[in-house]
């Protein structure tokens, strides 16, 4: 029987919140790293998973390099202990009860050929809950399990993104190399997608809940966004529409976010590096 790793990227976690999310897949997963972007450690984490949780590894580094730089991390970790599968997840994710092992009993059960990437439902209010696997043109990374047995084919993840859209471009890269993503829509996330804000809408007049991002998030996105639009040999067609409704949701920060000083200025920043190819962590 295959063997689960599990990697969680954190970024100033709350304790409390990450321990009660990792205790939703843990017993399923043979070993799990925590890989902290953070610029100053966890004390307290490191001190609960020394005493508690010895399947758990803390790994500090004192800087931000990003999600991919971790990813591919975890990826060479997992392959160098023996591992064929590897669980990504975020910190702020976790699974409805039983549903892990479900999960990972799907994945061990499959028989849909050249699937790199397992997938759970983040937004079932948007895909319908449903037994039947599906194939997808983007999984995102929490909840995704790779099968690390395809990585020479495909490749590692982009470094140069270093945060929003590296899922989208690996998903789609997949896609467009002739392998599979899947997804199982019955297996639920409980998955937190940016803040909530109220806002009127300028067409209708109603008011709804919007999603917003912090500022740096704008940065990401629009800059990555372009840089896949233009420059990115495996984003065509169906792909290039659903990166630009992907992207469409910057419009609610343009619109209704409480800091549009810094959101529009992180925004023109975007458009600059992405024009002069400036890529990787934003620089000051």
């Amino acid at each position: 029987m295959d063997k689960l790793m599990g990697v969680v990227i954190l970024y100033h976690p709350d304790t409390h919140a990450l321990l009660a999310h990792l205790l939703s897949y843990l017993s399923v997963v043979d070993q799990l790293l925590l890989l902290d972007n953070s610029e100053t450690p966890n004390l307290a984490l490191e001190e609960v998973l020394s005493k508690e949780y010895p399947t758990i590894q803390y790994r500090f580094f004192g800087e931000n390099k990003g999600i991919a730089a971790r990813l591919n991390l975890a990826i060479e970790s997992a392959r160098s202990m023996g591992y064929r599968f590897l669980l990504t997840m975020d910190q702020d994710t976790g699974f409805q009860p039983g549903q892990m092992k479900q999960y990972w009993q799907k994945v061990q059960e499959n028989k849909v050929e050249k699937v790199v990437q397992f997938g759970a439902n983040c937004q079932p209010d948007f895909t319908p809950v449903q037994p039947v696997p599906q194939e997808t043109n983007n999984l995102i990374t929490s909840g995704t399990i790779l099968d690390l047995s395809y990585i020479e084919q495909i490749g590692l993840f982009d470094e140069q993104l270093f945060i929003d859209f590296v899922d989208t471009e690996f998903s789609f890269r997949v896609v467009e190399k002739g392998y599979k993503n899947l997804l199982f829509a019955d297996i639920v996330l409980q998955h937190r997608i940016g803040y909530l804000k109220q806002g009127r809408s300028l067409k209708t007049l109603k008011t709804s809940a919007r999603i917003l991002h912090a500022p740096i998030r704008v940065y990401y996105i629009l800059r990555n966004g372009l840089h896949l639009l233009f420059r990115s040999p495996y984003v065509k067609g169906a792909q290039r529409n659903l990166l630009l409704s992907n992207m469409k949701i910057l419009k609610n920060d343009l619109i209704y976010h409480h800091q549009l000083a810094a959101v529009y200025s992180n925004a023109l920043r975007a458009i600059y590096d992405f024009v002069f190819y400036k890529m990787g962590k934003k620089q000051p």
